[in-house]
């Protein structure tokens, strides 16, 4: 066989599997390849790019899209629409999915990012409710029967730009969703599982049969607020327990939130090639890597998982949630797809987005979206502190080196409250909940709740790092 031939014959393979990829994953033909096989490869993709629920084998209805000119816009297809948009790798695809979820009917009622916000409630009816978080909230289910546990399951929330959104600074608000965060580590029988009351079913569970994303969809008695909670880190270092995604776990954690491929010294396995010398970085590399959608990619995985979540439940208002590595994903996800977001414990989550070309400033103003980080002062992850040889991330083989965080912060200072010291323990959910969250402030009256922060404007990431262009002088 001629090298002409054997050019062909790979191109060939490399051609039908990205096909495959790509339809599997909601797409219509490939922008980027020739001829006439979509029928084909859709019909002969794998079923290890579908997302398969608990509860429910078959995936959700395609999001129903208002026009076919809106179809066309949504896919960048040419036509009566804009000029064709070619996306390539992960960013590409995000931004293809973000599109098509604008148009749903449920990014239009749901979303901050809707252009033309057609909400499920008048204005009026939303005047009531509409206070600031830092202003008392009024509930909106407290006329309703009280069950044995009064505070169980009651949520707190504001309106913001007509959206729902629930206030996390209150206390037995957030007590709630840090439960549910908790959960996604456990199966719905298990032993640990966090009590949520009888206003909260689990409507449906993802991932447990493989070592991938894994968490829960719950939803309240009327399906008018949906959660979706994503597992974060299982590693026996952070949680004194690992899984069976524990590796996947560490490859995304430092795949997202290192500097340069988790190069730390010459005795670490990076996670990929980029490292150039010393303290320098290929960032032209570093764009490719973070686009490769056919890598170990969570946050690719998830964002399909809020695509179903979102079809499934049109007429709901969705929170997304999730611990460390699980509360990063669920915040770049709320930053593309518009949607509120209760983080707890999370690395910084701003140079991912920035690396995913996900929504910057100038262009949006980042304090004003409602994505909250919920931390505590000696968890050296949440803190960007668990970094260099002396730390117990490098030892895991962790390099969480990133310390800035998109949207806002409530701290809990632990350290110059309680007295406590730096410790990679107080990074565990469980204890973030029975020991800070739930008991703040009810046996000392200094201790003040926290009250929101927004992220310092002088914030900088890996700021020791030089990232070069392959075309640029080094």
């Amino acid at each position: 066989m001629g090298d002409s031939s054997v050019i062909a014959g790979v191109y060939s393979i490399i051609s039908v599997q990205f096909q495959k990829l790509w339809i599997a994953l909601g797409g219509g033909h490939s922008p980027w390849l020739n001829g006439n096989s979509a029928d084909d490869a859709y019909s002969q993709a794998d079923s290890q790019y579908s997302i398969s629920f608990a509860n429910n084998e078959q995936p959700a209805a395609p999001m129903k899209i208002g026009s076919e000119e809106n179809r066309l816009k949504a896919q960048g297809e040419s036509g009566s629409g804009p000029e064709k948009v070619v996306a390539r790798g992960t960013s590409g695809m995000l931004h293809r999915m973000r599109a098509q979820y604008l148009q749903s009917e449920h990014g239009r009622r749901h979303s901050y990012w809707a252009e033309s916000p057609v909400r499920g409630m008048s204005a009026s009816a939303y005047s009531q409710f509409s206070r600031r978080p830092e202003q008392p909230i009024h509930s909106l289910d407290e006329d309703e029967p009280v069950p044995k546990d009064p505070t169980m399951g009651k949520w707190d929330y504001y309106i913001e730009d007509g959206l729902l959104v629930p206030n996390v600074t209150d206390k037995r608000t957030l007590v709630h969703l840090a439960r549910m965060a908790a959960n996604a580590y456990q199966p719905s029988d298990s032993e640990k599982w966090e009590r949520l009351g009888e206003r909260w079913d689990t409507h449906d569970s993802f991932g447990w049969e493989s070592d991938g994303v894994r968490g829960h969809v719950f939803a309240d008695k009327n399906n008018n607020t949906v959660v979706l909670s994503i597992k974060g880190t299982s590693s026996k270092f952070f949680l004194g327990g690992g899984s069976e995604t524990s590796e996947r776990d560490k490859f995304n954690d430092n795949r997202l939130f290192s500097c340069c491929c988790a190069h730390v010294d010459f005795t670490w396995a990076t996670v990929c090639g980029c490292h150039m010398s010393g303290s320098k970085c290929n960032a032209t590399c570093l764009q490719n890597e973070m686009n490769d959608e056919t890598a170990d990619n969570y946050f690719f995985a998830a964002a399909q998982i809020f695509m179903d979540v979102a079809a499934r439940y049109s007429d709901s208002d969705i929170v997304l949630t999730g611990h460390s590595l699980g509360g990063s994903v669920v915040s770049l996800l709320g930053l593309t797809f518009g949607i509120p977001v209760v983080a707890f414990e999370t690395p910084g989550d701003s140079l991912a987005s920035k690396r995913l070309h996900l929504p910057q400033p100038p262009a949006i103003v980042m304090d004003r979206l409602p994505l909250f980080h919920i931390g505590n002062t000696a968890d050296p992850v949440f803190m960007g502190v668990c970094v260099g040889r002396t730390s117990s991330c490098y030892y895991a083989g962790y390099a969480l080196e990133t310390v800035c965080h998109n949207g806002r912060k409530l701290i809990f200072d632990t350290v110059m409250q309680r007295g406590w010291r730096m410790d990679i323990r107080h990074h565990r959910i469980n204890e973030a909940i029975y020991l800070v969250f739930e008991p703040w402030g009810n046996l000392d009256p200094e201790e003040q709740f926290p009250v929101l922060e927004y992220e310092d404007k002088d914030c900088v990431d890996c700021g020791l790092w030089k990232f070069i262009d392959e075309d640029s002088p080094q």
